[in-house]
């Protein structure tokens, strides 16, 4: 248990100190090994689309999970080094945290053209927001999901799974990023890519949720949590949203007849959003990252202290 954390913990701080992975391109690479799977693969049709992402996770996983096997083998430390080098190339929470405050500082600045740039950057899909408000609550919804997606989600399959949960995590969401499209050439195609990112990020979205309540407005987070989560099409986003928005006091949770160009149900805030509540949505990812990490610590005292034996 504490060489769990002791992962976590220097995996979270690599990516804070090199969160350019020095160089290291890795996901940009995969991106443009997943677009030539996709190219060579998508005919319009859901199988084409299973074979594509079996083709473009399995390989990558199976390398992953036989690494961690030898290096074992040959020295605990090595196996150890390289489940933080995994981690540390799973979680990107110094990006989402530096994105998302230079929309904030362009919205600050009344430069909606660049604060809408960038929220295209952090979320991998061109943005229709033209206003201030727009942009703003487009990015605190953004952020509400990817800290699941970048953070929340690895951790928790590298606990359960080892380096190769967290690999096939991050693998997932990259391709429910490029394939999930609601678009006509991904309809069907991207129809596995998107399934099987709902499913890996069922649990940790809902435990991220929660955690969203704990460290918000419970009360308003669960309200909101019951009343919003059938309004997004995708399993994770309801929940997400719906508690990260009652949580930060975004959403009245009142439905409305409304539905934005994605066709979800229009939220009805109390407030037009601002910079600011992009900088409260990234405050309150800290708090919960604070929040676990602190009950990671606690937990490995317990098991030091000989109060867990397992």
């Amino acid at each position: 248990m504490t060489t769990l954390l002791l992962i976590i913990l220097l995996a979270l701080v690599l990516d804070r100190l090199i969160p350019d992975r020095a160089g290291f391109q890795l996901w940009q690479w995969y991106g443009d090994w997943a677009e030539s799977i996709e190219q060579r693969f998508n005919g319009g049709l859901r199988a084409q689309g299973v074979y594509a992402v079996l083709l473009a996770i399995a390989p990558i996983a199976v390398a992953v999970l036989l690494a961690s096997f030898v290096l074992g083998q040959i020295a605990g430390v090595l196996a150890t080094l390289f489940a933080v080098a995994v981690l540390y190339l799973c979680v990107d929470l110094q990006r989402l945290n530096v994105t998302a405050g230079r929309i904030a500082a362009a919205l600050d600045n009344d430069d909606v053209a660049d604060a809408s740039a960038r929220l295209a950057e952090l979320t991998g899909k061109p943005t229709v927001e033209t206003t201030t408000a727009g942009v703003a609550q487009a990015t605190v919804e953004a952020v509400l999901k990817q800290a699941n997606t970048l953070i929340a989600a690895p951790v928790f399959w590298f606990l359960a799974l080892g380096p190769v949960g967290a690999m096939v995590q991050r693998l997932a969401a990259s391709l429910d990023r490029q394939w999930g499209h609601k678009t006509p050439r991904f309809a069907e195609f991207g129809w596995a890519a998107a399934r099987l990112d709902d499913l890996i990020n069922w649990v940790p979205a809902r435990l991220t949720a929660l955690s969203y309540a704990v460290m918000g407005s419970f009360e308003d987070a669960l309200y909101c949590w019951r009343r919003r989560a059938h309004m997004w099409s995708d399993l994770s986003s309801g929940p997400l949203l719906g508690s990260g928005l009652g949580a930060l006091h975004l959403d009245t949770c009142e439905p409305t007849g409304e539905q934005d160009v994605y066709g979800n149900t229009a939220l009805n805030p109390e407030t037009l959003p601002s910079a600011n509540d992009v900088r409260r949505a990234l405050a309150l990812v800290w708090r919960v990252l604070l929040f676990w990490l602190v009950i990671g610590v606690l937990m490995s005292l317990a098991h030091i202290a000989g109060f867990i034996t397992r």
